[in-house]
């Protein structure tokens, strides 16, 4: 008569107990803090390092692109009631001419995408003032004014 103890189907597949970490994981966590250290510390160095964010929203219908810049981790979306907003003239400017713009169009076609995070302002507007001369030899209309008017 077998007198262990019934094997259970987890342990039988080799599945780990979820809680339980496996050995591995501290390390690659350990690996991973120290290269995103290293790139802040390289980006502190060269002065890119900053809070400042940088995305676009465009519309593939109207061949129309909206490319933002916003301060802190949360990025400021017309599509999310009650989210995040714009602070400062210009950029009110910019955030009123965006909301007219989704306003005016279907809701599909929309893709935002971010293109850059912890970067200084320098840095952030250097990286628009690219995009926006990528759109316009894309043959995209360039929406907000801010961008618009400094590329």
């Amino acid at each position: 008569m077998n007198t262990a103890p019934p094997v259970r189907a987890a342990q039988r597949k080799g599945k780990m107990n979820s809680k339980t970490k496996p050995k591995d994981q501290d390390k690659k966590t350990e690996r991973l803090r120290a290269l995103r250290l290293a790139r802040e510390a390289e980006s502190k160095e060269a002065g890119t390092w900053g809070e400042m964010a940088v995305g676009e929203i465009t519309h593939e219908d109207t061949r129309s692109v909206f490319v933002q810049l916003w301060k802190g981790p949360r990025r400021p979306d017309p599509f999310v009631p009650g989210g995040p907003r714009v602070t400062g003239v210009a950029a009110v400017a910019d955030w009123t001419a965006l909301v007219g713009w989704v306003n005016e169009r279907r809701a599909t076609g929309f893709a935002q995408r971010t293109l850059a995070w912890n970067v200084s302002e320098a840095e952030a507007q250097r990286v628009m003032r690219l995009r926006v001369a990528e759109w316009r030899a894309a043959g995209f209309t360039i929406v907000n004014p801010l961008a618009a008017g400094g590329a």
